[in-house]
């Protein structure tokens, strides 16, 4: 009850200022092109990443062959890394479509865990088996995007992205122990850090990821140089390695995980040689708007 009231008052406040933003036909003055900033601007982005992994496990059957299987429950968990992007972006004068377009280079640190307990069965012989795992996975990572801006309140706005990324793999490191004891080869019917499919095994991670994202932010005009937009992003495709139904999540040992990325980007105007972007400003508690140029509030 109480989350749906929640939900009311929030769709009661969120609603007619986006509802306002969406029937706008002209731009607030977000980014202001009539002679006063730039088409070339850039920006940065701290932020940290999250492996989202499912939120429920069960026994599976992995391994069957002849009188040989192994059943076993995996559990895996999502841990925090870093992230940090930078990069050029490019203003279009027609935002019907798209506000802006930006292309970046990122380092994107993935972390993880995973455990499991199971059952080895060999003809009669039945062992309990346990054991656990963790990985680093570190990439350097091009990107390329188109953003919209949903107008909300006054120098506010939604902002959605879609794009492509190509992320080639820096260093990684995977520790797996089973038994409580080191893997030797001989303790499971398969290795640590791969997944059997069809009695074969495949790779965890490949040192090429391409994928197509999707994000999602809400951001705030601060100054009349500096727009700050919070946001969420993950891969919703994955060409390389093959998608495979998991709509952009990627595997390592023996169980799924969706990355995500939350960041602050610092997005910078540059005005033109003596002129200045006009700021956001506040009239005896209002916001006033500016003239067609730009350059100064109206009467």
């Amino acid at each position: 009850m109480i989350r749906a009231l929640i939900l009311l008052l929030f769709l009661g406040t969120a609603l007619p200022g986006l509802t306002q933003g969406l029937m706008e036909r002209k731009r607030p003055e977000i980014i202001p092109l009539n002679g006063q900033a730039r088409r070339i601007g850039f920006y940065f982005a701290p932020g940290i990443t999250y492996t989202l992994s499912r939120f429920r496990s069960e026994e599976e059957e992995v391994f069957r062959g002849g009188d040989t299987s192994f059943t076993a429950t995996y559990d895996p968990k999502g841990r925090i890394g870093p992230y940090f992007e930078v990069g050029l972006s490019w203003y279009t004068r027609d935002p019907v479509i798209v506000d802006y377009l930006d292309l970046g280079i990122a380092y994107k640190g993935l972390r993880g865990a995973e455990s499991f307990s199971g059952t080895y069965t060999l003809s009669d012989t039945v062992l309990p088996m346990f054991g656990d795992g963790s990985f680093t996975d570190n990439r350097l990572t091009l990107h390329f995007n188109a953003n919209k801006f949903i107008p909300t309140w006054q120098y506010q706005f939604v902002q959605f992205t879609l794009g492509v990324n190509a992320d080639l793999l820096q260093s990684a490191s995977e520790d797996y122990t089973a038994d409580g004891q080191s893997y030797n080869g001989s303790q499971l019917p398969y290795t640590p850090g791969y997944r059997v499919l069809n009695g074969s095994e495949s790779a965890s991670t490949t040192d090429l990821w391409g994928q197509v994202h999707f994000k999602l932010g809400y951001g705030f005009k601060v100054t009349g140089k500096l727009l700050i937009i919070p946001a969420v992003e993950t891969p919703v495709f994955s060409f390389v390695p093959e998608d495979d139904g998991r709509f952009g999540a990627l595997q390592w040992f023996s169980s799924d995980y969706r990355p995500l990325i939350f960041s602050v980007r610092f997005l910078f105007l540059r005005p033109r040689k003596g002129f200045d972007c006009p700021p956001p400003i506040k009239h005896k508690g209002q916001m006033k708007t500016y003239r067609q140029d730009g350059y100064e509030p109206q009467k």
